[in-house]
């Protein structure tokens, strides 16, 4: 068993080291240790420590060791734009010396006696996993009691074991049933549950409020209109997206050590976030314009932004386009800056509303392919959603991971048709109780499509870019549609219209591969194939199976093909049945069988 136990981790590239006796960690320990790990005191005043090393475990334990470099974790753990430059800016080689020392305390303090060890070497950012040494140190306790017992009579000391045990039991009773608020809280950020029964939740949709303030303008007298424009663009692009509020400044009071914005009409109204700048006018009719965005609960600078020498004229409205496009894919994209520094605060000190850990909660799961993290969010969606009728964007999360089951089987309780069925009516709930979410729209276009309603997959799709042509997974999915039924040109067209600058998730990266695959491009379709990097994501496998096969390098195509048939046997199967998920076309369905089969997938 244990040789079993540590070839599926080997497969799973996951850095083990075993004991004495042989034996490692497995994956399910290895979360474990960490949760442990981060909910001590050394960890809980530092998100930015726990989300790098969250970030760390969790790519090892995924298979993605490759993605754990000085710029991902700068982007995805650290909330570093885009643009990041390890070899300019220092923060992963900085943090990376503190995590160390944060871990060597928590080994040398509270966690002592960790049975599984979370190491990070010098001169490394991947995590290391083993168990410790068979304890060399008994605990000291007992031994007193021993000595002390001889001292004592005999019903003094039943007497004395016996008010013991009460009091463990009193512990262990507090502890089920009614635990301190602040660790309660972390265990129910770490579950992505809801808050405990009895506790109402908070007027709203639970997501964070962005307050957008002001933009000084220095430079120029006949600038009046500019700034305006600009702002006035921000609210209205920002607000078409589901998991932020958007405030203005007459709404919410300033942040301690920030500028004041304009009296607020509702003093007591809260907001997490402020987001404020200059712009600097120039003599050659350009102007430089500056973002910070700012943690309203320390006053602490998320992010910042510079766009420099930006056109005035001809027509200015082209410069705020070009910049409101790239701060909305920066900030509020599923994985950008807002959630990302979001996840990493809900999950050191549990604190926020239970809907928005829940959103992200699923927003994680989604991107993971992990079971348990799948499990946890549809419990969680589940619950909310029932709790308050409102939830729109659970109800849209909860029809997104109830059609992940059926394309994927991942965390599935019962047949693809009723799982498929169920994200029908999630979906549509979500549209009749919030009808202007693109990505509503989005998500019900997703599962039409897997229904083989292409259609009116498309015209879902058509009014989730109406509704907000700035969210890039509504262009990349739907551009990635259109090539799966042959409309290739079209679907190239709109992928690469998404912007470059901005990490692509691994689907864009198949539907890239897809098209250029289908125009029988096999360099670019390599190149795009061989960027889907972790063996989690199905398509990703299917992706390099086809083009390794098409390269002739056989070796590669079977590992690939191995692997897809490891995550999910209808693969091997039905494999026509899996790729009717994806590809209604018949001509393409049947091209990418043969091309499987010629691969090497068992039949």
């Amino acid at each position: 068993m244990l040789v079993k136990m540590r070839d599926r981790l080997e497969r799973n590239h996951v850095t083990v080291k075993p004991d004495a006796e042989g034996s490692a960690p497995t994956p399910e320990e290895v979360r474990a240790a960490l949760e442990r790990m981060t909910a001590g005191e050394g960890f809980r005043s530092s998100p930015q420590l726990v989300a790098f090393l969250r970030f760390v475990v969790q790519a090892v334990l995924h298979g993605e060791r490759d993605r754990i470099k000085a710029y991902t974790i700068a982007v995805e753990a650290l909330g570093r734009d885009e643009r990041f430059d390890p070899q300019i800016d220092p923060i992963v080689r900085v943090e990376a010396t503190r995590l160390r020392r944060a871990v060597e305390r928590y080994y040398a303090g509270p966690g002592a006696d960790e049975r599984v060890l979370i190491e990070l070497r010098p001169g490394s950012y991947v995590p290391i996993f083993r168990r410790a040494a068979a304890a060399a140190r008994p605990d000291p306790a007992p031994a007193r009691l021993r000595a002390l017992a001889r001292w004592i009579p005999r019903p003094l000391v039943v007497a004395v074991v016996g008010l013991s045990l009460l009091i463990g039991l009193t512990i262990f009773a507090v502890w089920i049933f009614g635990q301190p608020p602040g660790r309660g809280a972390r265990d129910e950020a770490r579950r992505g549950t809801e808050p405990r029964a009895g506790r109402a939740l908070a007027p709203g949709n639970g997501m964070p409020t962005l307050l957008v303030d002001r933009l000084d303008v220095t430079g120029a007298p006949d600038s009046d209109s500019l700034s305006p424009a600009l702002l006035g663009n921000i609210r209205d692009v920002f607000a078409r997206f589901d998991a932020i509020n958007i405030a203005s400044p007459t709404a919410a009071p300033a942040v301690p050590g920030t500028s004041p914005p304009a009296a607020s009409s509702n003093p007591g109204q809260r907001f997490d976030y402020l987001l404020s700048g200059s712009m600097d006018l120039h003599p050659d009719r350009t102007a430089t314009v500056s973002f910070r965005l700012l943690d309203s609960a320390d006053s602490t600078v998320v992010w910042s932004r510079t766009f420099d020498r930006q056109a005035l004229a001809p027509d200015w409205s082209v410069a705020v386009d070009a910049i409101v496009r790239d701060m909305a894919a920066t900030l509020l994209q599923p994985f950008g800056v807002i959630h990302s520094h979001d996840r990493m605060k809900q999950l050191a000190t549990g604190a926020g509303d239970p809907r928005y850990r829940c959103v992200l909660e699923a927003s994680e799961s989604l991107r993971s392919f992990d079971v348990e993290e799948h499990v946890r969010a549809r419990n969680c969606l589940e619950q909310l959603t029932s709790a308050d009728s409102s939830f729109a964007i659970g109800l849209r999360y909860l029809a997104a991971i109830y059609l992940r089951e059926h394309l994927f089987g991942v965390g599935s309780r019962s047949d693809d048709s009723a799982a498929l069925d169920r994200a029908f009516d999630a979906a549509r709930r979500a549209i009749q109780l919030q009808p202007e979410s693109a990505r509503g729209y989005h998500t019900l276009s997703s599962i039409l499509f897997s229904r083989g309603d292409v259609a009116p997959a498309f015209a879902a799709d058509d009014r989730a870019v109406a509704l907000n042509k700035y969210d890039l997974a509504v262009l990349s999915d739907y551009g990635g549609r259109l090539v799966s039924v042959g409309q290739t040109e079209r679907g190239m067209a709109m992928l690469g219209s998404v912007e470059t600058g901005v990490l692509r998730q691994p689907s864009h990266q198949f539907y890239l591969f897809l098209g250029h695959y289908l125009q029988r491009d096999l360099a670019d379709a390599t190149q795009y194939a061989n960027q889907i990097t972790g063996d989690v994501y199905p398509l990703g496998l299917l992706a390099r199976a086809l083009a390794a096969a098409a390269n002739d390098e056989r070796d590669k195509a079977q590992e690939a093909l191995g692997r897809l048939v490891a995550l999910r046997t209808a693969w091997r199967d039905d494999t026509r049945g899996e790729l009717r998920k994806f590809f209604p076309e018949p001509s393409i369905l049947e091209r990418l069988a043969r091309d499987l089969a010629a691969a090497g997938l068992p039949s």
